[in-house]
């Protein structure tokens, strides 16, 4: 498995709840140098028809930012290595304390804090087969399953690595008609794909392509709702089909 070397930045709307892809940030290995390299994306400019600003640590869109260390911004957002829980909460996510790298861990934990509307998630990792296909593999933090039922909370004390989650349509979701819930083989649902993945999983039913959702790692309290269930979302590659295509993701170039 290749080691992550970039994310993108979703900034959420406090209002309607949509999530925006505004940003993207990259390890660049160069020169016998390594830096970070951070830029603003297209998708900043829908996000700014509902309000975002830019962050204080990126005031102006048309820059690209470089650093040698890793940007405020995001070294904010990993917990200490220092701290005693920090072992615990780099295994959570699947990792390694001794190997997991800045950006793998912001990418999996999402990078939340309860001070912005930010959100962190990496492209996914393309993966080789015994045919010329291959396949990609997203890892995703469950979203929404604080906002679920009691029993749906208490349902993943019985969830276990490798276990098989399934797709509904929630089709009259309020937020988002395209939300994409997440349920057991006896349909008990416990949560949402995040909103940053559904463009990708419609593209790929949309074109008849199978998918699989299956749980990578069960986080027991007292790991947060939002930290409980680790999965892996699994598409094969086909040609014609292509991971945070759209317009949106593409370097901003324009003046503010």
């Amino acid at each position: 498995m290749k080691v992550a070397k970039e994310l993108f930045v979703a900034w959420q709307d406090p209002k309607s709840l949509r999530y925006f892809p505004v940003g993207h940030l990259e390890c660049i290995s160069k020169d016998d140098r390594e830096y970070y390299q951070y830029n603003y994306i297209k998708g900043v400019e829908k996000a700014q028809e509902f309000g975002f600003k830019p962050f204080l640590t990126f005031p102006n869109l048309s820059e690209t930012y470089r650093s040698e260390e890793l940007f405020s911004f995001f070294a904010n957002r990993i917990l200490s290595r220092s701290r005693k829980e920090y072992s615990d909460f780099v295994q959570s996510l699947g990792f390694s304390p001794d190997t997991a790298s800045p950006i793998e861990i912001l990418a999996r934990s999402g990078g939340r804090r309860a001070t912005d509307n930010v959100e962190l998630f990496a492209p996914p990792q393309k993966n080789d087969t015994s045919d010329a296909s291959g396949f990609i593999d997203y890892f995703f933090l469950v979203h929404g399953l604080r906002h679920m039922k009691d029993c749906a909370q208490k349902l993943t004390d019985s969830l276990k690595c490798g276990d098989k989650l399934f797709v509904m349509h929630d089709i009259q979701n309020p937020a988002d008609p395209k939300a994409v819930v997440l349920r057991t083989a006896d349909y008990c649902c416990v949560g949402f794909l995040p909103r940053y993945l559904v463009p990708d999983f419609w593209q790929h039913i949309e074109k008849g392509k199978n998918i699989n959702v299956i749980v990578e790692k069960i986080n027991p309290p007292p790991a947060s709702a939002q930290q409980r269930i680790l999965c892996k979302l699994r598409m094969i590659k086909r040609d014609g089909i292509e991971s945070y295509s759209t317009e949106a993701y593409t370097p901003f170039a324009g003046t503010v």
